[in-house]
């Protein structure tokens, strides 16, 4: 995780030397936009908000490690009833996980689910009336070999006491699949 303190910053914003003495080290094109992901300003003195698209465009897993991903879009974390945006967490564990359950899912597939769903979700609602904080973003990918249109849903974390909203699990289903989905937020065993 990018700890903004450990790159202290001179006058014009310009990363300096951890010791603060003298030479400056221009960000990159790919350190600037991991800090704007995360809403840090870049040394142009203005922080960008990502569109979703740009949001949806930005995402780039590595499936070696954790992955920071962009902070939720306005309209979603009304939906989730949060009023503070946090970036999302996909841990290396759940990747490797994921992956070995779902086998039809490759890394390409994934990676659209999670984009897909955490930033243009066409329906977002609790995932277990057991467990007030877990929530499933679900919208529409296209999955090679599978006939037509498939439902991706990424199950998400929300607890206000993490640092980050957390990624617990990323899949795809039929209509079917998503009724009974939603259906069991509807049921308490």
């Amino acid at each position: 995780m990018f700890d903004e303190s450990k790159h202290p910053r001179d006058n014009d914003g310009k990363f300096t030397s951890s010791d603060g003495a003298g030479g400056t080290h221009e960000a990159t094109e790919a350190e600037k936009q991991r800090l704007r992901e995360r809403g840090i300003r870049d040394g142009g003195g203005e922080t960008k908000k990502l569109t979703p698209a740009e949001k949806i465009a930005s995402v780039h897993i590595d499936f070696t490690k954790d992955n920071i991903l962009p902070e939720l879009n306005d309209d979603t974390l009304m939906k989730l009833g949060e009023k503070n945006s946090k970036s999302v967490l996909l841990k290396a564990s759940l990747i490797k996980r994921n992956l070995g359950k779902h086998l039809d899912v490759s890394e390409k597939v994934m990676q659209e689910i999670i984009a897909e769903a955490l930033y243009n979700p066409i329906d977002v609602f609790p995932a277990n009336p057991d467990k007030p904080n877990y929530y499933h973003m679900a919208s529409f990918v296209e999955i090679p070999g599978k006939d037509g249109l498939k439902m991706g849903l990424v199950l998400l974390d929300i607890d206000k006491s993490k640092e980050h909203f957390e990624i617990g699990h990323a899949y795809f289903v039929d209509g079917d699949g998503f009724e009974k989905a939603k259906n069991k937020t509807q049921k308490k065993d």
